[in-house]
């Protein structure tokens, strides 16, 4: 199975301003009941992929990932996003790490009828180094099997940005 820290990372500076990237999240069938890794992609170039990520944010500076679903990889799948009725500020997500919702929100957007756009805010409140571990969870709407994801990890890094506006890249 291919790990997310094996992969090229997510690395970008968030100004204070606010920085906001457009990514394609591809699910993939189960094997043998384990979870895989599901390529992350830039939706400019779906050539470069990441597994982990790391965010240097600016004080008082918030990043929005909006990560749409590609089913190529799970044909005859209807796969959205898990969307939780008594908490949505974190749909879509698992979160494996304590304080994860101090720090992220995620919200399962509808497109055509179904919910495959994620748009999650991040803003680190506590000013302090963070390393947040979870997994990527979508349901299919047809069978009710859950899909989850391999290891992604996302560090944040607070008052560490240049202000500079750059991003995305390896």
């Amino acid at each position: 199975m291919v790990n997310c820290a094996d992969l090229p990372k997510l690395e970008c500076e968030v100004p204070k301003e606010g920085l906001t990237l457009d990514l394609v999240l591809r699910p993939k069938e189960q094997v043998g009941g384990q979870t895989q890794y599901w390529p992350l992609f830039n939706a400019d170039n779906p050539e470069e992929h990441f597994g982990n990520m790391h965010f240097k944010l600016d004080k008082g500076a918030v990043l929005t990932l909006k990560v749409s679903l590609d089913l190529s990889d799970v044909k005859g799948r209807e796969l959205e996003f898990v969307r939780y009725s008594q908490n949505h500020k974190l749909d879509g997500l698992i979160a494996l790490s304590p304080d994860f919702r101090h720090q992220f929100r995620a919200r399962a957007k509808e497109v055509d009828g179904e919910f495959t756009k994620l748009v999650i805010k991040i803003k680190d409140k506590a000013e302090i180094p963070d390393r947040f571990n979870f997994l990527w969870m979508c349901v299919d709407q047809e069978t009710g099997m859950h899909f989850v994801s391999g290891d992604p990890e996302a560090v944040i890094d607070p008052g560490q940005g240049s202000g500079s506006g750059s991003g995305g890249g390896k």
